[in-house]
């Protein structure tokens, strides 16, 4: 399947510390969300809650230490379509920078190509790109910039 979109930004630090922020329900808790009910963990079913947004379901469906997480979210679960609702992957791939840093990429594939998939897409790649911003600037500087 061809992914709809990617985003990436490089962060300054060790792919290990990268792939924890991740991860961690803790730690992303810093930048992201506001709760969540798990690390993201094969097999398991995360709920991501944000208190200006409500809460979203992901179900985790590979993980990779270090190297990748894939999840998967419902279209209509997630607001996105209103008509029948399809699995969406959601992909991070970390890579290891030849400078020490990390190359983040999040990808998504499965969206339609009707109006619904491609709003949703597109409203999808703004908040990953919002979140991998987040991520740099929390695990860089220690600044949280999502809202006050």
């Amino acid at each position: 399947m061809a992914r709809n979109y990617t985003v990436q930004t490089r962060i300054m630090r060790p792919v290990a510390d990268v792939f924890d922020a991740v991860f961690s329900k803790d730690k992303m808790q810093q930048y992201f969300v506001d709760g969540a009910s798990n690390d993201l963990v094969e097999g398991k079913t995360i709920r991501w809650h944000w208190n200006h947004y409500g809460e979203n379901p992901v179900v985790v469906k590979k993980v990779i230490e270090n190297e990748l997480i894939e999840l998967t979210l419902d279209s209509r679960e997630w607001d996105k379509t209103t008509g029948e609702a399809y699995d969406v992957s959601v992909i991070f791939e970390f890579e290891e920078l030849a400078e020490g840093g990390t190359l983040l990429s999040i990808s998504e594939e499965g969206w339609k190509t009707d109006a619904d998939g491609l709003k949703g897409s597109h409203d999808n790649c703004g908040g990953w790109t919002h979140m991998a911003m987040c991520l740099k600037a929390w695990i860089e500087h220690g600044i949280d910039l999502r809202y006050p």
